[in-house]
């Protein structure tokens, strides 16, 4: 955060990778909700972004235009101004943006001043990384690649107001590292331990057709290698449970702390918004050392919908 002025900072974010889908317009609009995604996490909103792309020698032009086409679609929709960007020629067609954004330095959000008895709510479903895996791997074009895409191009900014009126401790958006790779960093060796409940987590509807070898991805294995010993999942959790927690999430939804007599009511009117998975999916607990524990009985009765 850059402090401008009394009541304005700036805050700057980039994100850039390869495409996620065939549809080189539908891969502009999430390239860029994914790189709009930090600055809402921050509690700001994107004023102005530059693209970044890299596009091989052999590549139409027309595809490159999709792209930025895309991009430019979804700016319009956060509000922000496409200034420019820059254009490389690379080995492997990649883009991103380069963002800036604007907050209040007295609502500025950090992502690692959770605090004790904080619950977690989430507010879009994982698998995004398994169904767009399975776009390459298998030719997958069932509806759960168009509910993956749906979510994928849902801007973070939806509720934000809702989200900053509930004053969260902490907030993160979900990323390729997956729902537990942001987490830990939520954490940051505080001594806390994140209790996660399985049921209360959500998933796309219909990933359950992508739990296949060929889906697995090598982000997920790398983030599950980096956490290590700081997971602990319950003995009854399978195996495409735990690959769901570390499925990297492209433009995935935000992780937000606040208080439980808050978190309820947040994931009710993020629900009423739009959001329709949004959930409250577990606590920050006071231990020994930092670390995450899923647990695969149901929810409490405190995180149900009712």
């Amino acid at each position: 955060m850059i402090k401008i002025a009394d009541d304005r900072a700036l805050v700057m974010t980039t994100d850039f990778f390869p495409p996620v889908v065939d549809d080189p317009f539908t891969f502009g609009r999430i390239a860029a909700a994914n790189a709009f995604s930090d600055v809402y996490a921050m509690g700001g909103r994107p004023i102005a972004a530059l693209n970044l792309l890299g596009v091989p020698s052999d590549v139409d032009p027309e595809v490159a235009a999709e792209i930025l086409a895309g991009a430019a679609a979804i700016a319009i929709e956060a509000g922000a101004a496409i200034v420019g960007g820059h254009t490389v020629e690379d080995d492997q067609l990649k883009f991103g943006l380069a963002v800036t954004g604007e907050v209040h330095p007295e609502r500025f959000i950090r992502n690692n001043t959770i605090q004790a008895n904080d619950f977690l709510v989430l507010t879009k479903p994982l698998g995004a990384g398994l169904i767009t895996s399975s776009i390459k791997t298998l030719g997958n074009q069932g509806d759960e690649v168009d509910e993956a895409i749906r979510w994928m191009t849902t801007l973070n900014s939806t509720a934000l107001d809702v989200i900053l009126e509930a004053e969260p401790h902490a907030m993160t958006d979900v990323t390729g590292f997956g729902l537990l790779g942001p987490l830990d960093e939520m954490l940051a060796g505080q001594r806390f331990v994140a209790k996660l409940q399985m049921a209360s987590i959500p998933r796309i509807p219909g990933v359950e057709r992508c739990f296949k070898p060929k889906c697995r991805t090598r982000a997920a294995k790398q983030t599950r290698t980096h956490l290590g010993d700081k997971v602990s999942f319950h003995k009854e959790l399978g195996a495409w449970d735990r690959e769901l927690l570390f499925d990297p999430q492209t433009s995935g939804g935000l992780l937000i702390a606040l208080p439980p007599s808050r978190a309820e009511v947040l994931a009710r009117r993020l629900r009423a918004e739009g959001l329709d998975h949004a959930s409250v999916i577990g606590a920050i607990v006071p231990a020994d050392a930092a670390g995450i524990s899923v647990n695969a009985e149901p929810p409490p009765r405190s995180f149900t919908r009712g």
